[in-house]
């Protein structure tokens, strides 16, 4: 039989910017359990929302499966008392001994049971192993001990499998499983009895409980749009800010505030971030993109006109704070900022922002570049940064224009910081993408000189993120101009030595390998070409200082020809070339002209590869490559 298992686990408040990673750890860790307890069922769909985390087991048979494990005892020339020990614990005879690789093993099969019984574990062990970032304990008054660990205070758990409440009490958090849960904090007052899934989310929402996190993004969404289309307004619809009050709310609602018309002059990136940032509101312009006098607010409970008043008292607050510190900031040069920056530590080993803003001079070449590179970090030192880390660069592209600035320069300040990730915008500007590429280069010369890298999945400086960058950069906006990358490397390098800063002597090689695994990566993910081709293509460069417009093009057109028929020929032929050509490997290197064999077929092989070059037709190549493999 196969029935339907559903499970809550009831807390106080789970922090919004956790939920999303939760709803992906708790199908992950339920799939991971109901596998190791020989558990057979359909599927796995799990919720998460402000205070529980929910899943669903869809067609969960009432047995679990008989389970196997090879478990490995003592060695073989181990005394016998420690074999007859081994069996004993295990119940076995002699004859059930196996021998592997020097030890002995038995095959312990383990009945199927009751999934009835198994649940109490599973919950159990879903709570004890949860990945939580952060967890705390809380003190059991009937077990008189501190509870395992939870993001928050576990206040109940719900558990029905095939309609009915499974009997379990979680001792880890002193709490007896039931089929009761509990609807919104403030509209909802009374437990609630469900019996399935679909009687518990109909429940819910008659409670003001929307469970699915991306429904109650997508209500947020539609709703904000539709009350803001009454006023002829559009809403600036932020996802980071749309999952993050999805998150905050059990059940959105709606309201529009007014913003006073004196803040209307600050920068439209001044109001959007500090209503984002502080507030959760969302941006309204007009249809032209001119940001408008309201803003979009989300709420938990329906919004009265006390609250409403409030909401535009804290605003105001809040852009006074703004308008006080774009007024001073306004009121100072950007080159007096700049001047501050050897003040800011950019690291401990690698100096202050001031000195690396000297190294990224080092290697800019036209005046706008020297410009630019002089006053893109100028702005870190302002108090608007201060207040939204975020505007950093935008702060910068603002003030300069403020000052009258040139536009270009200007607006490479506003661009250097792009791009910050595999998906985002490149610079629009040359010079904006020629700083970026100088401040990335920069870090990853800076760090990996004095030995950090980064390791497994741990990249505290964003290192991998800016090696993808200078690799787009170079590919995508041409950025290297007529110099070589090694050119910039050992400028960079030379300015840190000039600083008093050292850099291992082997940096340089390191450097190369680090950004070539990168172009390894953006071929393979970014452009899809199949890994072998690139590997081998990229392998056949001495150093880093190829044409990676170029690799890309042998690495697309020798993928294709991998595909084709008759290549395989080409490949058991590759051997015996690599034999022929072995004694002057070195040479081939510098020009197969020079190569003199006494073997007349050799000679054959050296003159085709004299002749054979690429074509524009692969059907073409490939010919070429069998009449190679014919030679030899």
């Amino acid at each position: 039989m196969q029935q339907e298992l559903l499970l809550e686990i009831f807390s106080e408040e789970i922090p919004a910017r956790l939920q999303k990673d939760a709803l992906h750890n708790a199908k992950t860790l339920m799939t991971v359990l109901l596998k190791e307890h020989g558990a057979r069922y359909e599927c796995v769909t799990s919720f998460v929302s402000t205070r529980r985390v929910t899943l669903c087991v869809d067609a969960l048979d009432l047995t679990t499966n008989d389970l196997f494990e090879e478990k490995r005892g003592p060695k073989l020339e181990a005394p016998q008392s420690a074999i007859d020990g081994f069996l004993r614990s295990n119940n076995k005879t002699i004859n059930d001994l196996v021998e592997i690789d020097d030890y002995y093993y038995l095959n312990i099969m383990t009945p199927g049971v009751d999934i009835k019984s198994v649940i109490p574990t599973i919950i159990e062990e879903f709570i004890e192993r949860f990945p939580w970032p952060k967890t705390m304990r809380w003190y059991l008054e009937k077990e008189k001990e501190l509870s395992t660990f939870w993001i928050r205070p576990i206040r109940s758990i719900l558990c029905i499998y095939d309609g009915n409440p499974i009997n379990a009490y979680v001792k880890s958090v002193g709490i007896e499983a039931s089929d009761f849960t509990y609807g919104h904090r403030f509209l909802s007052s009374d437990p609630i009895r469900v019996f399935d899934f679909d009687d518990y989310a109909y429940k819910l929402e008659k409670n003001y409980v929307m469970l699915d996190y991306k429904k109650k993004a997508d209500h947020v969404d539609l709703e904000m749009a539709s009350m803001a289309a009454e006023l002829g307004l559009i809403v600036h619809m932020d996802e980071d800010l749309i999952n993050e009050v999805a998150g905050l709310v059990d059940y959105p609602f709606m309201s529009i505030g007014s913003i006073e018309e004196s803040f209307m002059n600050l920068p439209r990136e001044v109001l959007s971030t500090s209503m984002k940032v502080h507030q959760k509101y969302f941006t309204l312009t007009y249809s032209d993109g001119l940001i408008a006098p309201f803003f979009g607010n989300i709420t938990n409970v329906p919004s009265t006109e006390i609250m409403r008043i409030g909401f535009d008292r804290v605003l105001k607050a809040r852009l006074s704070d703004a308008a006080f510190f774009f007024k001073e900031d306004t009121d100072i040069s950007l080159d007096a900022f700049a001047q501050r920056l050897s003040n800011v530590v950019f690291h401990e080993k690698l100096g202050s922002v001031g000195q690396k803003v000297d190294r990224m001079l080092s290697i800019a070449e036209t005046k706008e570049e020297n410009r630019a590179v002089s006053l893109c970090k100028a702005d870190l030192v302002t108090q608007m940064v201060g207040e939204f880390p975020e505007l950093q660069g935008v702060m910068g592209a603002i003030y300069a224009l403020h000052q009258e600035e040139d536009k270009e320069v200007a607006k490479a300040i506003r661009e250097h910081y792009k791009p910050q990730g595999a998906n985002d915008d490149l610079p629009e500007t040359y010079i904006g993408a020629r700083l970026s590429f100088f401040d990335k280069l920069d870090t990853v010369v800076g760090f990996i000189g004095i030995g950090i890298y980064p390791t497994g999945s741990r990249d505290p400086f964003a290192l991998r993120r800016a090696a993808s960058s200078i690799v787009r950069l170079i590919c995508d906006c041409n950025v290297l101009a007529e110099e070589k990358l090694s050119y910039y490397v050992q400028t960079l390098i030379t300015s840190y030595s000039d600083q008093g800063i050292a850099i291992d002597i082997s940096a340089e090689k390191k450097i190369s390998d680090f950004i070539t695994e990168r172009l390894k990566v953006y071929m393979s993910d970014k452009l899809g070409i199949d890994y072998p081709a690139v590997e081998a293509v990229v392998s056949s460069y001495d150093n880093y200082d190829f044409d990676f417009d170029e690799a890309i093009r042998k690495a697309t057109t020798f993928a294709e020809l991998l595909k084709m028929n008759g290549f395989e020929i080409v490949q058991n032929a590759y051997k015996r070339v690599k034999g022929v050509l072995a004694n002057a490997k070195k040479a081939v290197k510098k020009n197969i002209k020079l190569i003199e064999f006494n073997n007349k077929y050799a000679n054959d092989l050296k003159d085709f590869l004299i002749t054979v070059s690429m074509s524009d037709s692969l059907e073409e190549d490939l010919e070429k490559a069998v009449k190679l493999s014919e030679l030899v």
